[in-house]
C-alpha cells in the first residue's frame, strides 16, 4: 500500500495501518507472470515490501530466488508461514542496505508514490543500491489520480471516498475493501508522479528510466545510469 494514516477492520494492523488479512485474501493478479515474462530464468529478486507473500510465493514457484522484505512482522510472519524456505528480512525500505546485489529489484503497490519527495527518493536509493550492473528495477506506479468510484466484481468490491487535494500535488483517498462479506478501510496519501517527474527522481537516486514492462505504464523498468557505474 502507499501510505497510510491507520486502518480498520478486522484482524492485524500494520503500522501505517495496512491489514495483514485483506493483503492475506487478495490473490495475484498476474504481476507474476508479468515480472517473470521481464526478467531472465532462476533471476535473485529483492522484493522491497512483500507483504504476506502473494507475490513472493508464485515468483518461487517460477524458479526465482527472491529475499523478501517488510517493515511488519506480521507480514513476514505469513511468509514464513507460506514458503518456509525463504529467506525474509525485517526492514523498512529506506533503511536496508544488504553487502549483496540483485539480478531485479521489485517494489509493487504504488509504494513509489508516496506522497513526500525525500521519502521517495530514499525508496529509490535503496534500489539503486541493490541492483546489479547490468540487472533492472521493476516498479509499480499509479497512472492516474484518484477519482471518487465503487469497483465491484462477483468476489470483491474497492469503494474509493473522500478524495482530497492537498499541497505539493498530493491527494488522499479512503479506500474501502469488501471481501466475503468482511470490510478494510484505510486513509491514504499519494502522489501521482508525471513522466518527467518519475525520470528526475530516477536520475536522483542513479537510476535512468529503461522503459515499460506494460502499454498503461503502470509497471516501470529502470537500470542502474551508467555515468554513476563506468
Amino acid at each position: 500500500m502507499r501510505v497510510g494514516q491507520g486502518g480498520t477492520g478486522p484482524g492485524a494492523h500494520t503500522r501505517d495501518g495496512s491489514a495483514v488479512e485483506l493483503y492475506e485474501v487478495t490473490p495475484a493478479h498476474g504481476e507474476d507472470e508479468l515480472i517473470d515474462a521481464a526478467i531472465g530464468p532462476g533471476s535473485s529478486i529483492l522484493e522491497l515490501g512483500c507483504g504476506t507473500g502473494r507475490i513472493t510465493r508464485p515468483l518461487l514457484a517460477r524458479g526465482h530466488q527472491v529475499v523478501a522484505v517488510d517493515e511488519a512482522p506480521e507480514m513476514l510472519a505469513r511468509v514464513a508461514e507460506g514458503s518456509p524456505a525463504v529467506e525474509t528480512i525485517r526492514s523498512t525500505i529506506d533503511e536496508l542496505r544488504l553487502d549483496r546485489r540483485f539480478d531485479v529489484v521489485l517494489m509493487m503497490s504504488f509504494l513509489i508514490n508516496v506522497a513526500d519527495d525525500a521519502e521517495r527518493l530514499r525508496l529509490l536509493r535503496t534500489c539503486a543500491h541493490h541492483v546489479r550492473p547490468g540487472g533492472s528495477v521493476s516498479l509499480q506506479q499509479e497512472i492516474a489520480r484518484h477519482a471518487p468510484a465503487v469497483l465491484e466484481n462477483e468476489r470483491r468490491k474497492l469503494v474509493i471516498a473522500d478524495v482530497e487535494d492537498l499541497p505539493g500535488g498530493a491527494q488522499a483517498a479512503t479506500l474501502t475493501h469488501v471481501v466475503n462479506g468482511r470490510s478494510w478501510s484505510q486513509r491514504i496519501v499519494t502522489k501521482y508522479l508525471s513522466e518527467d517527474e518519475l525520470t528526475a527522481q530516477l536520475a536522483d537516486a542513479g537510476l535512468q528510466l529503461s522503459g515499460y514492462l506494460t502499454p498503461d505504464r503502470m509497471w516501470v523498468r529502470a537500470r542502474l545510469d551508467r555515468a554513476t557505474t563506468d
